[in-house]
């Protein structure tokens, strides 16, 4: 409290990152093998920011039916065309992913960008998604994954890494990997993982993030060791 104060009361482009911020990012990223991390404040936010951060009116989602509130306000709010496929069937999201291949060929539209979005563990009955075959699927099709394991890290895989770690999946293979500090870390936040593209994308456009008080902080960091 001495040093950090209450909290940080500001956005990262402005006054609101400090060093803890950046090293606990640097600490998640490093714990799950992605090139980089960003935090924000509130676990909710989380996954609801980070889907209309990068889809947008006319770009595709396939999503799961059972996925959790936050998801689907995110996707409510990228204002994207939305498929559902039936809860962890991934044979129908396959034949989701094919019927609208075969739809936008029909139409002669040009290729948009395209997301698949689903848990990793499911808040809703606790189900755990074909993470393997997922990834096989988003690569067959030209899709890029959105993974919430808001559940799963720090509950499955051998170290609490979740389902990449579960599966013996590089992280890399998942292009946004969004975490809960609160469930994982006994804290307060969540966080997005990838490629420093992704995460940089995100502290340009999305003031809301890092918003975390360094109390809060310092208790992450006594956690992640």
């Amino acid at each position: 409290l001495r040093k950090y104060g209450l909290g940080s009361c500001g956005p990262p482009g402005f006054y609101g990152t400090v060093d803890v911020h950046l090293e606990l990012e640097r600490d998640i990223a490093d714990f799950l093998g992605t090139e980089s991390a960003i935090l924000y404040s509130q676990g909710f936010i989380t996954i609801s920011s980070v889907i209309p951060a990068f889809c947008k009116r006319g770009d595709v989602i396939v999503a799961d039916r059972a996925v959790n509130f936050a998801i689907q306000k995110g996707i409510q709010i990228s204002r994207s065309t939305v498929r559902w496929y039936d809860h962890n069937d991934l044979k129908s999201l396959e034949d989701v992913l094919v019927s609208v291949e075969k739809d936008r060929r029909k139409r002669g539209a040009p290729v948009t960008r395209r997301f698949i979005i689903t848990e990793g563990i499911f808040e809703r009955d606790g189900e755990i998604v074909d993470l393997p075959k997922l990834i096989e699927l988003k690569h067959k099709y030209k899709y890029r994954l959105i993974l919430d394991e808001s559940i799963s890290f720090g509950s499955v895989g051998r170290t609490g890494r979740g389902l990449t770690e579960l599966y013996n999946v590089p992280a890399s293979q998942v292009d946004m990997l969004i975490g809960s500090v609160a469930n994982g870390l006994c804290s307060a936040g969540g966080f997005c993982a990838g490629s420093t593209i992704v995460t940089e994308h995100q502290v340009r456009l999305l003031p809301a993030s890092w918003l975390t008080s360094g109390y809060v902080l310092q208790q992450i960091s006594f956690f992640a060791d």
